[in-house]
């Protein structure tokens, strides 16, 4: 018997009668591409504790579940920041549509210069595509999950899935009862925000708890690197957007602090993804 073999007979026997098969193909692969002894047998020893641990689940499974998880938090995160620098986007749409049919006789008339304007559309257009994309490729990953959490969970479940539905109903219908002034505005925004943060962490008490089907783990996979693709795109565009306005147009430090968490939260997203490519890529070609 071969070092691998006895260090894959350290997983729980339901564990290998699943994966077993998977896991040795994946071993042999490693090898003959040249990876070296010591760490694989640490991963394979890593991944017999992590079976264990779980119960049984696929240690891989594990990490592409961490890393839905991740690009989702990220989104989230990347989302609440876009929505709140993009009312200055809007504006600036407005602003050129009026410059393209009726150009000011001074370029600093209206406080900035005009020849700096015409690229800022294209950033703005770019922007909302992205977030377009983002928010469909979140609501088609989950339609599945939903579906197989509604099957499979108890009244805990139904519980959890009801909470983002709540917090969306209670958040809406409070705007017409909030009083008139920038206080209660403030206060009834960072509400939303807690209120996106509890049902986040709705649906990711959902994701942990609950066995969903290889279909599922695909489709997510797929929406989870449009997600990222799309907060790659608009991470660029906010970059230019800054560069393009320049420092008589717009409030540096807002704009370097936004474009910060963007590219952070973004970056979250692709290493969480990169470090799941393997058992992504195996998953999808089955």
């Amino acid at each position: 018997m071969t070092w691998p073999a006895v260090l894959l007979a350290a997983y729980p026997a339901d564990w290998r009668a699943r994966y077993g098969d998977e896991l040795e193909q994946l071993v042999t692969d490693l090898r003959e591409h040249g990876r070296r002894p010591a760490a694989l047998a640490f991963d394979l020893m890593r991944g017999a504790a992590a079976a264990w641990l779980t119960g049984g689940r696929d240690p891989m499974s594990e990490r592409s579940r961490g890393a839905l998880i991740t690009v989702l938090w990220s989104w989230v995160a990347f989302a609440a920041t876009a929505a709140f620098f993009g009312h200055d986007l809007g504006r600036t749409a407005r602003v050129v549509a009026v410059f393209a049919r009726f150009p000011p006789p001074r370029p600093t008339d209206m406080g900035f210069p005009y020849g700096a304007v015409p690229g800022l559309a294209d950033a703005y257009h770019v922007l909302l595509a992205a977030g377009i994309v983002g928010i469909a490729a979140t609501l088609v990953a989950a339609v599945p999950f939903a579906l197989q959490a509604a099957r499979r969970g108890g009244r805990r479940t139904y519980v959890l899935m009801a909470v983002p539905l709540v917090v969306a109903a209670a958040w809406i219908g409070g705007l017409r009862l909030i009083p008139a002034g920038q206080a209660a505005a403030v206060f009834w925004l960072l509400l939303g925000v807690a209120g996106i943060a509890a049902a986040t962490q709705a649906v990711v008490t959902i994701v942990r708890n609950t066995e969903f089907s290889d279909l599922a783990w695909r489709i997510g996979g797929v929406c989870a690197a449009a997600v990222t693709a799309a907060m790659l795109t608009a991470t660029g565009a906010t970059i230019a957007w800054g560069v393009v306005y320049g420092a008589g147009m717009l409030d540096v430090s807002t704009w370097l602090t936004v474009a910060a968490i963007l590219a952070v939260t973004t970056g979250r997203a692709v290493i969480a993804l990169v470090g799941t490519r393997d058992w992504y890529t195996r998953v999808l070609a089955d």
